[in-house]
């Protein structure tokens, strides 16, 4: 139905309202006074401004081809709609100025939408080739690789995109030129003669027409090569997944194979962004299948019993069983009452939640919403332990807004949109990854300190648990003997954890601290949690990828002892990876919180992320192992971590920043810049390091030439490439120079150990496992 508008006057419509609606009669037009508009159909996604006249185009058909949406709030002057012919004189007799402006703005509109046709038409010719040169290539690689490959009449019967008219660009342009020129020259021409301006406008009408037929056919082409691409029973996607996914079992070479899934997965992200922008058409394409997909194919030491039609229906694409929400009504109400609080308690917060609910703009910093955000976080950490408490000593089968509650901070079906409870549902927590750092989410963490198997974090003040109960026994809070009990005492130290690590980091890894809310709500959320969640796998393919860059990012110096063996006073390496904690947030920001969990030096540091992550994963993992690095090196030369008489990667650092100015080998420019960094940096050397890491990481580990002399010496001793880099870059001179040094440190302990096997050998000693590992791990450095 059409929305009724009252003609001959402004109409004052909101933002987000339908002014006129697809299919519906072409009663109106409209002369947007004021505002911007957007244009959408299947086929055409674009916005227009000021000056444009509404529903023209459509009056020949007698029915609305677009939908007209308010896109900002809008003044739209209404004329009343007839034949094309009488609607013009019409609108031209209440002002004659209007017949340039129309023509005007319809040359702006046609250069509009010729710029979607354009990017439709460049797409579905580079899909089509896309798909035909991707399928050749897979059918060849499974030849080689003596892998049976799937038939797929879907890109076989495919025919290139056909139009049976061909637009005119020449006029395309010539009323692209026009709608440029100045507007007295317009009005001066246009004005003097209706003729030549109705002339004009129904020919501009006339190839709009033809631009919305084209732009439609064009997204229905599109539209049909998603099916063979990636979504019909018999797609591409599928079986390249099955090839790398057969060739991983079979212990065969999967680089070719992974090219073209690399590819394949550009390509769909490609083809989903233009036709979403473009012709507002969403695939509803399930990437945290896909994700999984990828990670799993890359992740190394799967099972070989895994079969391959096991692995290809467990990341489909699209989810088959549809999720219902309806089982999440009423959660809020259900997770007070499973706290078993007090009743003035829960009242309190849930009064909260709602008012926070009712707020307009929740993002607010107002006194109001401020007060209203401590309020909640006050009372959430201790519904948080009460909740967790309950269902951890339960025995009944946990229900699923508790679930979600614990482990993704799920709290209230009011506060989200139907599709991110749908996105919510459909999560798979249950994959363990087979990486070597454990991921536990938050639900998980308490269960391992509360069991005992993982000691309390650190506080901000970076006291350990046994720290603070000595330091409360020290101000007289408590005696020796309640300092003894509570060292055992479970509670206690699951309080510890929520009161500390958990409520402290909440708020900094959302990167939002002045507006956090310690739960998912639609505003605070990105437009999709399925693409933000951090599953293990995900979490472990980053590190796994960082790894193959910085090979000994976990490796720690230890001292070598074991009462049976005669070998002593001997160091080995040992590689300890780092715990990640997944805090229940939204959130753009990671936390290297500990770099060793206890007081022995084997022990594991903690990662924190927030379990939906917005950010660039690559680029945090980065920062945190960069972070790592500094604090373990720093703990393990204890007072000496700066002095330079004792070579280390933080004395050495700390020595060049210190002392940059008088350095010789950095230029005036890059003393400079060197100063601008600390700068930026806050004067705080650690952070200064974290900037210079990520470029060796992500740009020097390419040939890139981003750090200067000093930096890149330290960066080659301490923090070195994996040999396969280090081969492929040591032809540069800049770092041939720069690995000099590690290379004669390396050369020097290989002679060592091997000096020292011959004796140990001669000796008839029996060598270790833990000091064979420490002789290779330099061997293969």
């Amino acid at each position: 139905m059409n929305t009724e508008r009252k003609p001959y006057c402004v109409n004052q419509i909101m933002k987000g309202e339908i002014i006129f609606e697809r299919g519906s009669e072409a009663a109106y037009v409209g002369l947007v006074l004021k505002g911007r508009v957007r244009i959408q159909a299947e086929g055409v996604n674009l916005v227009i401004g000021s000056g444009h006249f509404l529903g023209l185009t459509d009056l020949q058909d007698g029915m609305y081809r677009v939908t007209y949406q308010a896109e900002t709030d809008l003044a739209i002057y209404i004329f009343r709609a007839g034949e094309l012919q009488a609607t013009l004189q019409q609108i031209f007799k209440a002002n004659k100025d209007y017949a340039a402006l129309m023509v005007a703005t319809l040359g702006k509109y046609i250069h509009a939408l010729a710029g979607v046709y354009h990017t439709l038409e460049e797409q579905a010719e580079r899909d089509y080739e896309f798909l035909q040169e991707q399928y050749r290539s897979y059918q060849m690689i499974g030849q080689e690789l003596g892998i049976t490959t799937d038939e797929l009449p879907g890109i076989e019967e495919l025919s290139p995109l056909m139009h049976w008219t061909a637009l005119d660009e020449e006029k395309i342009t010539y009323y692209d030129i026009l709608s440029g020129l100045k507007q007295d020259v317009q009005k001066a021409y246009f004005g003097a003669s209706e003729t030549i301006a109705v002339y004009h406008i129904k020919d501009q009408i006339n190839l709009l027409r033809d631009l919305l037929d084209q732009c439609e056919a064009d997204a229905a082409y599109l539209q049909s090569l998603v099916g063979p691409m990636f979504r019909t029973d018999k797609n591409l996607y599928l079986s390249v997944l099955h090839m790398v996914a057969t060739a991983k079992r079979i212990d065969a070479d999967t680089k070719a194979g992974m090219e073209i899934f690399d590819k394949l997965i550009d390509e769909i992200n490609r083809l989903e962004e233009v036709l979403y922008e473009q012709a507002s058409i969403n695939l509803q394409i399930d990437h945290n299948s896909m994700d999984n997909a990828y990670y799993s194919l890359i992740c190394d030491g799967a099972s070989q019993e895994e079969t391959v039609d096991a692995l290809t229906e467990e990341f489909a694409l699209v989810e088959e069983n549809f999720v219902s929400v309806e089982e999440l009504d009423h959660s809020l109400e259900h997770i007070l009452r499973y706290s078993e609080l007090p009743i003035e308690q829960t009242q309190q917060f849930e009064a909260d939640v709602r008012a926070f609910a009712a707020l307009s703009d929740k993002m607010s910093t107002d006194d109001n919403a401020r007060e209203l955000r401590r309020n909640i976080l006050k009372q959430y950490y201790p519904l948080y332990k009460a909740v967790y408490y309950k269902e951890y000593h339960s025995t009944e089968e946990t229900p699923i807004e508790i679930d979600l509650f614990l482990r993704y901070g799920f709290l209230s079906e009011t506060l989200l949109t139907e599709e991110l409870l749908e996105e919510l549902l459909s999560l798979d927590n249950d994959r363990s990854g087979r990486g070597d750092c454990r991921v536990y989410d938050m639900k998980e963490w308490l269960t391992e300190v509360y069991e005992g198997r993982k000691s309390p974090s650190k506080s901000e003040f970076d006291l350990d648990y046994e720290d603070f109960l000595r330091d409360q026994k020290k101000t007289g809070r408590i005696t020796e003997a309640q300092m003894k009990e509570q060292l055992e005492d479970r509670d206690a130290k699951l309080d510890y954890e929520i009161t500390n690590m958990f409520r402290v980091n909440h708020r900094l890894v959302s990167g939002q601290a002045s507006v956090f809310v310690p739960f998912l709500f639609t505003e605070g959320s990105s437009a999709s949690l399925q693409r933000t969640f951090l599953s293990k796998d995900k979490i472990n393919a980053s590190l796994r990828k960082l790894r193959q860059i910085d090979y000994s990012v976990f490796y720690r110096e230890m001292l070598f002892h074991k009462d049976d063996s005669p070998i002593t006073k001997e160091y080995m390496m040992e590689e300890v990876a780092p715990d990640v904690i997944l805090l229940p947030a939204c959130g753009t920001k990671g936390i290297m919180w500990q770099e060793l969990s206890g007081r022995r030096r084997n022990s594991k540091g903690r990662f924190l992320m927030p379990h939906f992550f917005e950010g660039d994963l690559e680029l945090a993992m980065i920062q945190l192992c960069g972070r790592f690095r500094w604090e373990l090196c720093r703990t393990m030369q204890g007072t000496s971590w700066n002095n330079i008489q004792i070579k280390s990667l933080t004395s050495e650092y700390s020595d060049y920043i210190q002392f940059y100015r008088k350095n010789r080998d950095l230029s005036e420019d890059k003393k400079e810049k060197l100063k601008m960094q600390i700068q930026k940096c806050r004067n705080n050397t650690r952070e200064v390091f974290v900037t210079d890491y990520i470029n060796w990481i992500r740009h020097e580990a390419k040939g890139g030439i981003t750090l200067n002399k000093t930096v890149r010496e330290i960066m080659a001793t301490y923090c070195p490439f994996t040999k396969k880099i280090r081969e492929t870059i040591v032809e540069q001179p800049l770092f041939r120079d720069a690995m000099a040094r590690f290379m004669r440190e390396t050369g020097k302990k290989n002679k060592e150990y091997a000096l020292k096997f011959r004796v140990w050998e001669k000796d008839g000693i029996e060598v270790p496992a833990e000091i064979i590992q420490t002789r290779d791990f330099y061997r293969d450095l």
